[in-house]
């Protein structure tokens, strides 16, 4: 610490502790003339006053907003008290759009765990009962095409629909199979695009709550059709009836593995 009379700098190595600017920024900084030391000793050393703080608060913030540093330092010329509520006004919707973000981000990573350990425990091929509880997806528009013709065309604008509800990219995708193709045995057929979401606020249809018959089969959005084939048999071997559309999931996709191989699928088929 330096003082001169009564005042009490801090050094340079002190204020970019406290300010977690690093030293080469503020010297930076310093020679631009966008903020300068209170304080420069005879041999160059620079030292800072506690009130800086908050002026280097104001060009932290004015930075995270994409401020050049041009118009920074004409901010710091000229600033006024309504200057700095809508600075103020401005971070905070930033900091607010950023947690939306965070949460988003956060939401499909839960998503895909979720998927993945269920992946790791039904690695296996047989058709088993499941009763599932409404759960939130998101869907495209509808398609109506065989899966073999759903070009890059389509998942683009699948993407782009998530994007501006705010869907985080990255969710456990598949498609929908519509309860009509299904009862007419063409399963190749894609009704949507879907990804299953964690959150109802991310969501624009469910996947209903009911009785399912299940099947995991190792592979991709190519390799479905022996489960649909498997699945449908079951379904007419203990007289079932089929109730709803077929949901597929990637459970372990190219995050987990690159070979398509040991990726799994897992159909669900509403019955009653």
């Amino acid at each position: 610490m330096k003082h001169e009379g009564k005042k009490r700098y801090l050094t340079i190595s002190e204020f970019s502790k406290i300010s977690e600017i690093s030293r080469k920024a503020l010297i930076f900084y310093d020679n631009i003339g966008l903020f300068s030391p209170e304080y420069t000793a005879e041999n160059g050393y620079r030292y800072y006053s506690h009130s800086q703080i908050y002026f280097i608060f104001a060009i932290t913030i004015l930075k995270e907003l994409g401020t050049p540093l041009n118009q920074i330092k004409e901010y710091m010329k000229t600033c006024s008290p309504m200057d700095a509520v809508t600075l103020l006004e401005t971070q905070d919707k930033l900091i607010t759009s950023k947690i939306d973000q965070l949460r988003g981000t956060q939401d499909m990573l839960n998503s895909k765990l979720q998927k993945l350990k269920q992946g790791l425990l039904q690695s296996h091929t047989n058709v088993t009962w499941i009763h599932q509880t409404e759960q939130p997806i998101f869907i495209s528009d509808p398609i109506e095409k065989k899966k073999d013709d759903v070009y890059d065309e389509e998942w683009v604008g699948f993407y782009m629909k998530c994007k501006e509800r705010g869907i985080a990219l990255g969710y456990p995708e598949g498609f929908l199979v519509d309860q009509k193709y299904l009862c007419e045995g063409q399963t190749d057929i894609a009704g949507h695009i879907i990804c299953h979401v964690g959150d109802k606020k991310y969501a624009n249809a469910c996947m209903p709550e009911g009785n399912y018959v299940s099947v995991c089969g190792h592979g991709s959005f190519g390799d479905t059709e022996p489960l649909y084939k498997e699945l449908l048999q079951y379904i007419q071997e203990q007289n079932l009836e089929i109730s709803g559309h077929a949901y597929e999931t990637r459970l372990i996709d190219e995050i987990a593995s690159k070979d398509p191989y040991q990726q799994l699928m897992q159909i669900c088929i509403q019955v009653k």
